[in-house]
């Protein structure tokens, strides 16, 4: 049974230690892959050096099981660091080396010891226990629920975490009363009957979050201007949508804008395209920070935007597009030379009343349209509601 458990262990951490590795590579090298890779590879060398210590003589054992423990201990930490990586948070790398240090250290120590030579094995267990809890808190989200994806490894590390508190409970019991044959049996059999199942679990759980974050990955860049990195045309039309249907069924005043940056062509004819670029994402920071969190703004042509502002009269809509005009009229310095830049807004609500989501949006920038061509006609660097047009 034990050896066909390492086999069956073996195979799995291998398959993983593969399929992390192959997400790595594929999915634009994510380091929490090649984390996650690396540390199903150190559970493999693990179960490789304790299938050995069963055979080989015993002045051998003392070496090769403090290399399993050790690879144990650096597996169980790379995945902490991999969640860490994935959710960009602080690299805690050194932390988790003094951490290891002091385990590996301690349980040698405490080896020397006969009487406590049975309670080495709770170590690793102990230390793998502390970075599960690491990892949930890691892919566990801020600010928002957790996906699917999400919700599954947390719950396959969840079931891992309760797997290993049974494990340790019934090994130190085991240790303390060595002469029960019926806790020796429970221990054989949780660790037995009990790994493959959370290993393969919370595997798969990793390989499907990957897939996960690269299905978001690719939605946001098809949604997303490369550049500026706030929503395209397409992105902003879709949640513009999304935001009148949602605003007419809430009965809420919903005001467009469009926005165009005043003789862009003239920045990049004199200050070139990198300046060019620069402004862009000044204006950007400028619309985005001077809307609110449900608000929406997008890059919808070179130089123009479209922004969505919801639970607001076009009046109210105009009055922040023309704060936002006077914070970008104070212009930007790059390398201690200003760059003069304008903008102009032309403002219009969203007739929530007749017709589709889709018609009144469509009418809705039609009219913002025809007012920010009398923005241009009367000057530029002004903001003009269609109310007025």
């Amino acid at each position: 049974m034990a050896a066909f458990t390492y086999a069956t262990m073996l195979i799995v951490t291998l398959i993983m230690a593969g399929a992390m590795a192959i997400a790595w590579a594929s999915f634009g090298r994510p380091r929490h892959a090649l984390s996650w890779s690396i540390a199903y590879a150190l559970y493999g060398l693990e179960l490789v050096l304790m299938a050995t210590i069963s055979s080989v003589a015993e002045p051998g054992r003392s070496v090769l099981w403090s290399l399993a423990l050790l690879a144990i201990l650096i597996a169980a930490a790379l995945l902490a660091v991999g969640a860490r990586q994935r959710a960009g948070l602080p690299d805690w790398r050194r932390r988790f080396a003094a951490m290891i240090g002091v385990m590996f250290g301690a349980t040698l120590l405490v080896r020397l010891i006969p009487a406590a030579l049975p309670f080495t094995s709770l170590a690793s267990s102990l230390f793998t226990l502390v970075m599960l809890q690491i990892v949930i808190a890691a892919i566990r989200p801020r600010g928002r629920r957790p996906d699917a994806a999400e919700w599954a490894l947390i719950g396959t590390l969840a079931a891992f975490s309760l797997y290993e508190i049974a494990f340790i409970a019934v090994r130190l019991a085991s240790c303390l009363h060595p002469e029960n044959a019926g806790l020796r049996a429970a221990y054989t059999n949780i660790y037995l009957i009990g790994l493959v199942p959370v290993f393969v679990a919370n595997g798969i759980a990793g390989v499907l979050l990957l897939a996960s974050d690269l299905a978001v990955r690719l939605r946001a860049q098809a949604s997303h201007d490369p550049l500026t990195g706030i929503l395209n045309r397409r992105g902003f039309h879709e949640a513009a949508l999304r935001a009148v249907a949602n605003g007419r069924r809430q009965r809420q005043a919903i005001a467009v804008a469009i926005a165009d940056i005043d003789h862009f062509k003239a920045i990049n004819d004199r200050f070139g395209h990198t300046m060019g670029d620069r402004t862009l994402h000044y204006i950007c920071t400028r619309l985005s920070s001077g809307l609110r969190v449900e608000d929406l703004v997008g890059r919808v042509g070179g130089e123009e935007f479209a922004l969505l502002l919801v639970n607001s009269t076009a009046e109210q809509a105009a009055q922040a597009m023309e704060r936002i005009r006077i914070e970008v009229a104070a212009g930007f310095a790059e390398d201690g030379a200003p760059v003069p830049v304008t903008i102009s807004f032309g403002v219009a609500s969203v007739l929530i009343g007749t017709g589709n989501a889709e018609t009144a949006m469509a009418e809705a920038f039609d009219e913002a349209d025809r007012a920010l061509y009398r923005s241009k006609l009367g000057g530029r660097n002004r903001t003009t509601l269609a109310a007025l047009a």
